[in-house]
């Protein structure tokens, strides 16, 4: 089970300018899940450590800036296990999590990324597309790694989890590519979306199937060029 994975922890991270701040929050939720269980899985690499610590910082900036009912519904929830979301060292034994606190972090994320769907999207076309994408793929790249981590397979998730279905959403990241690249867009701009396309086939595999065999790191370098490809031209592509 150690290499099964994949890891999305910045793929389009500078389209936050798109999102709305609770957006913003399940985001930053997703990427800090999976930057924690990369920090178990590497068995305490020091830089998911401090990835897990930006995103975690990020995701409450941004929640304590959503309305007042968003807050309302999460914030409690929220704040509920931030002190117990670490791990904890056990001679004989490495990394350590209550698995209380794993099942809550599991929860939440489906719980906001739940209400996140059936908010409004971006008013501009092109840029509600890449919001979608930017999503789509950070929340199932934190749920494959955190089966990876939970070492128990797909059976981890409840009849509550499976409503974010992994083969749905990795549909849609599909088709929202596929219509940008039919959009008129500038040569160079197209030319990362195709690469984006290419990367995304060769890790859909490992975020649609939950017990396959997949080197995770391998994986991760890919999902990072993503990340890379889409970096520097959201504001151009979106037209804003």
């Amino acid at each position: 089970m150690r290499f099964i994975i994949a890891v999305i922890t910045l793929v389009c991270a500078q389209y936050s300018w798109s999102m709305t701040p609770f957006h913003q929050h399940v985001y930053s939720t997703a990427q800090a899940v999976s930057a924690f269980y990369m920090y178990e899985l590497t068995e305490g690499d020091d830089k998911y450590l401090d990835q897990f610590k930006q995103h975690q910082l990020t995701a409450t900036r941004a929640l304590n800036n959503s309305t007042s009912l968003e807050q309302k519904l999460f914030l409690e929830d929220w704040q509920k296990f931030q002190p117990y979301w670490k791990f904890n060292f056990v001679k004989g034994v490495g990394l350590n999590l209550d698995s209380v606190i794993r099942y809550d972090v599991r929860r939440y994320l489906t719980d906001v990324y739940l209400y996140a769907e059936k908010l409004p999207a971006h008013q501009s076309v092109v840029a509600s597309k890449l919001q979608s994408i930017n999503l789509i793929t950070a929340m199932l790249s934190a749920r494959l790694i955190d089966v990876v981590a939970a070492q128990s397979g797909s059976r981890i998730f409840t009849e509550h989890e499976l409503q974010v279905n992994e083969i749905k959403l990795a549909d849609t990241v599909q088709r929202h590519i596929d219509e940008l690249l039919k959009l008129d867009l500038p040569k160079d701009q197209a030319a990362k979306i195709r690469k984006v396309n290419t990367k995304f086939n060769f890790v859909k595999k490992s975020l649609i199937n939950y017990d396959d065999i997949t080197p995770y790191f391998l994986v991760h370098r890919n999902v990072m060029t993503i990340g890379d490809l889409l970096k520097g031209s959201s504001q151009v592509i979106a037209g804003s």
